[in-house]
């Protein structure tokens, strides 16, 4: 990776990486309002989530997030026929 391309700040880099996450488990305004409020600058978050071919690859550290996974449906009481 040549140096224009390496991001010195991990706070940012990692909120990117768990922005992306949450779009791909979730959708694009739940990242977009998670990076917002991570300070993530708009112009960063609308190419990591609009142009995913022109995102910086993750670094290892990066990638060591905690999981998220989608929400289960909520449970619906059960229709007894008497």
């Amino acid at each position: 990776m040549n140096e224009r391309q390496r991001r010195s700040d991990t706070g940012t880099a990692k909120a990117v990486a768990r922005g992306v996450n949450i779009q791909s488990v979730r959708n694009r305004t739940l990242a977009q309002g998670y990076m917002e409020y991570r300070r993530v600058p708009s112009g960063v978050i609308t190419r990591v989530l609009d142009q995913p071919l022109l995102r910086r690859p993750p670094s290892t550290d990066q990638l060591v997030s905690e999981a998220i996974t989608p929400s289960s449906p909520p449970l619906t009481p059960v229709q007894r026929e008497d």
